[in-house]
């Protein structure tokens, strides 16, 4: 097989459960002692602010809002409603909460979120609607975030995350798998300021991301391939 994918361990929740046998390859895989290489970037401020320019507007009230997903520390979606030109107002519900429903205020403003196969419903107190598939915010972080191809292959949306609560930041790695769905997972800036954290291997080669000082960077290194390990994603469907 001339391109064989192994998507790594270090590619899951840390609340995930691996055996023994999946760990132990993918750590061997991991401590190769081939020079890890740059083989491209971004700056974190610039991955920022196109994080807006990936969201959804959407005017609901007589207010100019953003609507995005964002991810907590479990790789849970949140929905992100944010109204254009003040950030500190934003407001984020889990995607499975949401089914309870949920109320957002804002300048007298009084909104009625509810989520329901996969659909945000919003509602002013006038009565004013609007719907919100949450898929489809999937599709305009995809569309519109910087890409990286690794190894020719696998090509990844990448963009900044700001984990609901905890506002741990972080970068999420989106790919679009075989079948159709989404494939992503979140990576905390804290994990990769010392060391990379390995996102797949292609050919013989590891690829990943790390931190250094303001910019996001690619990087990549040789590896020994004789003990593939593979891993779960989470996936969007």
């Amino acid at each position: 097989m001339k391109s064989l994918i192994l998507l790594l361990l270090c590619a899951v929740p840390v609340s995930a459960e691996w055996g023994r046998g999946e760990g132990a390859a993918a750590g061997a895989l991991a401590d190769s002692r081939a020079e890890v290489q740059i083989i491209g970037g971004a700056p974190l401020l610039e991955l920022l602010a196109a994080r807006d320019k990936s969201a959804l507007p959407l005017t609901i009230g007589g207010v100019n809002f953003l609507a995005t997903v964002v991810f907590d520390a479990e790789w849970e979606t949140w929905f992100s409603l944010k109204p254009i030109g003040a950030p500190l107002a934003a407001g984020a519900w889990k995607e499975t909460a949401l089914a309870a429903g949920a109320v957002y205020k804002h300048k007298g403003l009084t909104l009625k979120l509810k989520a329901a196969e996969g659909v945000v419903s919003i509602e002013s107190s006038t009565g004013e609607k609007l719907q919100v598939a949450v898929n489809s915010l999937f599709d305009l972080a995809y569309e519109k975030s910087q890409k990286v191809t690794f190894g020719g292959i696998v090509t990844y949306a990448v963009f900044r995350n700001l984990e609901p609560l905890a506002e741990s930041e972080g970068t999420v790695a989106l790919r679009v798998g075989s079948d159709g769905l989404y494939y992503y997972s979140l990576t905390p800036d804290s994990l990769i300021e010392a060391a990379p954290r390995w996102l797949l291997a292609v050919n013989g080669v590891l690829y990943g991301l790390r931190v250094d000082a303001a910019s996001l960077l690619f990087v990549s290194k040789q590896i020994e391939m004789a003990k593939p390990a593979f891993t779960q994603e989470r996936a969007r469907r």
